[in-house]
Formats: structure tokens, sequence, C-alpha cells
């Protein structure tokens, strides 16, 4: 991945934001989690566009760059200010489930922009369930706001 030497990861991370851009500052937070797909979707109506996206498989596929909304997880994120689920296929809090099956887990925070208006999600998404160590929650709640930024 990324050699990056500096002495704070957030240091790291706003450092790569600058001077390389948005995906490499994704790629660098993918590699901090065991999450296939890292991306900011921007929430445009009752649809999630892919913004910026990162694979780690490098398959980076068509069917990731539009979701509406409600079949999104992002739903979730953006009602609630974030929202994590490690296996969906067996998360009792989703009633509709969506993408169940397929996106098995996800961790999602809300990004906003002039006084609370929603921008879209900042999310660690996989195929297969995966966990997000609160610590890593603490760290990605410090270091994402400074995307927005970034964001057109």
């Amino acid at each position: 991945m990324l050699d990056i030497d500096l002495p704070a990861p957030a240091a790291a991370v706003r450092s790569v934001l600058a001077n390389r851009g948005i995906v490499p500052a994704l790629a660098l937070l993918n590699d901090r989690t065991p999450y296939r797909f890292t991306a900011i979707y921007k929430l445009n109506g009752e649809v999630m566009h892919a913004a910026h996206a990162f694979d780690r498989t490098a398959e980076y596929r068509t069917w990731l760059k539009v979701v509406p909304l409600d079949r999104s997880f992002c739903q979730y994120a953006i009602e609630h200010g974030e929202f994590v689920t490690r296996h969906a296929s067996e998360d009792q809090r989703l009633p509709r489930r969506p993408y169940a099956g397929f996106v098995e887990s996800y961790y999602g925070q809300l990004l906003t922009r002039n006084g609370g208006m929603p921008y879209g999600t900042f999310i660690h998404f996989d195929l297969e369930p995966r966990s997000i160590e609160a610590a890593e929650i603490d760290f990605l709640r410090e270091v994402i706001p400074t995307f927005l930024d970034y964001l057109d």
C-alpha cells in the first residue's frame, strides 16, 4: 500500500489527502481495516452516487456507482449519523436488510455541510462479514470531516 511514515495517523491521512488526493487517502484508510471497499457516496435526491471509491482488489465495478437510497445501508448512516453492521444477513435491526447477502458488512458516517445539510456518506463495506474496532471508529470520526474540504 502507500508508504507513509508520519508521526500520527491523522496527520498521515491529512497529508495524503492534501498532496495526493481523495482516492489515495481512502486507500490509506482502507489499509487500516479488513474491508474490501472504502468510498465516499454523494446523496443526490433519492440516489447515492459513488463520488470516490477504493477497491482493495482493484476490481471496482459499475454496480457500486449508483445505489437507490432506500436500498442502501447509507440510509441508516444518514438517519442516525453513523451506522455499522458486521453481518447484514444476520442483523435483526435491519427490517428490510438492503443488499443483505450481497453487501454483508458496512460502516458508514454521515458527511454534512452548511449547518447540517447532508452531503453523503463515508463508508467501508465488504461482501463478506467484517468488523471494525471501536478505536478505528473514533479515529474515523476525527479525520473524515477533513474530506469535506476536498469534495465538490
